[in-house]
């Protein structure tokens, strides 16, 4: 999450998309993500917990504040995000973007279990 953030304030968005779920990648809208990256002066990122949970592959949550100043004012946003570890990377898997995958179908992440039994519960 920390390192997701910092490349908010650098506005690396090349990095924000390589570390969002690959099947979600060509969803995200990049023009969007570089605006508000660039408009936005970033005020700082509390991480107030993080959940692993065991299993392959490995699934956590992580709950954290961000803060940042444009245009419109002073801002935060708290979110409890969700992230799967495959092949020794971790993704987040963003909730406003589609996925089509149905219950009985591959996992979007690519370990090779039906979606039900492993990112569903997770969006």
């Amino acid at each position: 999450m920390r390192s997701r953030y910092s490349a908010y304030v650098l506005g690396l968005v090349d990095y924000l998309v390589t570390t969002t779920l690959p099947a979600q990648q060509a969803g995200l809208d990049t023009a969007a993500i570089g605006a508000w990256s660039a408009q936005s002066t970033w005020l700082g990122l509390s991480v107030e917990s993080s959940e692993v949970f065991g299993g392959q592959p490995e699934h956590a949550f992580v709950t954290f504040t961000a803060r940042w100043h444009d245009s419109t004012g002073e801002h935060s946003h708290r979110e409890r995000s969700s992230f799967v570890q495959n092949k020794e990377h971790w993704y987040f898997i963003d909730p406003t973007v589609d996925v089509k995958a149905g219950r009985n179908d591959a996992c979007l992440c690519g370990s090779g279990q039906k979606f039900k039994k492993c990112c569903s519960g997770y969006l």
